[in-house]
């Protein structure tokens, strides 16, 4: 972790300790939406937004007559990739401000994607089982991706702060600039990619995945060729 560099006595401690801690803050988040999405299923409902995970949705298919290189730009690039790429967006926003300011860090990262992963899973294990709601989230390849992008962040954080903090203390800009080159920029791309892959896959796999086992069976490609709208309700 960042924290090696600090020239303290305590320093081997602390690397050693904090990986188990922040282990320790993401699993109690995830229980605890576990255990609320349980015990308290309406407030959770109400605190949680689940999208189409839980099934609600009204998908509108219709597969065009001729298939043209016209009709493929205008669905799979404007329509449904306009789609994903606004995930994208809004997912990176909320990276930067995890990275940069840490205001996103527990209503988003620890609240927002921990507790509602916990959350999400005792409301389909109690929707639909505990074989469906397993199908579910391990068909939903965004997700995992998503927490990783989450996980990757909250390094990211910890290590601009810490090089910043480094460098005040030691008066080494030079030490600070190799960091950010060597080790932050290089976290940043990955979670980019990361997040670009997560909202392709949550367009173009995770909903059709959900969309057939919690209402009917329809082909990957009927589902994309034909889909004109999806509305989460």
């Amino acid at each position: 972790m960042v924290f090696e560099n600090f020239q303290f006595s305590t320093a081997k401690t602390e690397c050693f300790c904090m990986p188990q801690t922040h282990l320790c803050l993401r699993g109690l988040f995830y229980v605890s939406g576990l255990v609320f999405a349980i015990l308290k299923p309406q407030y959770a409902a109400f605190s949680f937004y689940y999208g189409f995970f839980l099934g609600n949705m009204d998908v509108s298919i219709q597969l065009p007559d001729i298939i043209s290189l016209n009709y493929l730009q205008n669905h799979f690039i404007y329509y449904l990739g306009q789609y994903s790429f606004g995930i994208f967006l809004n997912n990176i926003m909320l990276m930067v401000l995890c990275i940069f300011t840490g205001i996103a860090i527990v209503p988003v990262m620890l609240t927002g994607l921990f507790a509602f992963s916990g959350s999400l899973t005792g409301m389909l294990v109690m929707k639909f089982g505990i074989f469906k709601a397993v199908l579910i989230l391990l068909g939903s390849f965004h997700l995992p991706l998503e927490i990783l992008a989450a996980l990757l962040s909250i390094d990211a954080f910890l290590k601009f702060y810490g090089s910043f903090a480094n460098m005040a203390l030691k008066h080494d800009v030079g030490a600070f600039k190799m960091s950010i080159k060597n080790e932050f920029l290089p976290l940043i791309l990955k979670i980019i990619l990361i997040l670009a892959v997560a909202a392709i896959l949550e367009v173009f796999w995770s909903t059709w995945w959900v969309y057939i086992l919690t209402n009917h069976y329809i082909s990957w490609y009927d589902f994309y060729f034909g889909v004109r709208s999806v509305f989460v309700y």
